[in-house]
């Protein structure tokens, strides 16, 4: 009968350990996301920005704006700040580079299921992405994207099987474009969310097109 108790008490134990743990993990995780571009937890460190890649991503943007934002190199940079309903990513990576007195230090999650975040909002100063198409829900859907991004926050996230990984070195992949670069990039993604009936059949076709 003890052994019994005894046993039931070191499972109780452990499963409140792994609780705790991934508490912590998830605690960590969402605080990552959130930290502003010229904060975070290492001591003196410079936020060179962050890198995020998808292979796919679709959602509702609600605004696409034109501002200006602190980076490592500019006081008063041009960013387009894109805020997101609802989005969802296959094939995440999102990687935060920050300079510190011992050189860069990468911290990249990954995650090996599609991602879901709700009131998403970013502020980039660089996107590409290889194509788009018009997906089962939501308004847009963008291929192979790459972004480079100063600043991250949303209301929420789901990011099933991901990976937490630190590493040194790293660079970022993407230099900010010029504010009138980012006013081309805004003003395609406005005629791509909002297109006329015309025109979305006339995407759909192509979309079709292209994986036949």
């Amino acid at each position: 009968m003890l052994k019994r108790r005894y046993a039931e008490t070191v499972i109780a134990l452990n499963y409140r350990k792994r609780l705790i743990k991934g508490v912590i993990i998830l605690v960590l995780v969402c605080g990552w996301l959130i930290i502003p571009a010229k904060n975070s937890l290492a001591v003196n460190p410079v936020s060179i920005g962050f890198m995020i890649e998808a292979a796919q991503m679709e959602g509702d943007i609600q605004e696409l704006d034109l501002i200006n934002g602190e980076t490592l190199d500019q006081k008063e940079r041009p960013m387009l700040e894109m805020n997101f309903a609802v989005v969802s990513a296959e094939g995440l990576s999102i990687k935060k580079l920050v300079q510190t007195k011992e050189g860069t230090i990468t911290t990249e999650i990954t995650a090996k299921k599609n991602v879901l975040f709700k009131k998403l909002k970013l502020k980039v100063t660089n996107a590409t992405f290889s194509g788009t198409y018009v997906p089962e829900q939501g308004v847009l859907g963008l291929k192979n994207v790459k972004l480079l991004v100063h600043n991250i926050t949303t209301e929420s996230s789901n990011l099933p099987q991901f990976n937490l990984e630190f590493k040194a070195g790293g660079e970022v992949e993407l230099k900010p474009k010029s504010k009138q670069e980012l006013i081309q990039i805004k003003s395609l993604l406005e005629s791509l969310v909002k297109p006329t009936d015309r025109g979305r059949q006339d995407q759909k076709s192509q979309t079709e097109s292209d994986s036949s």
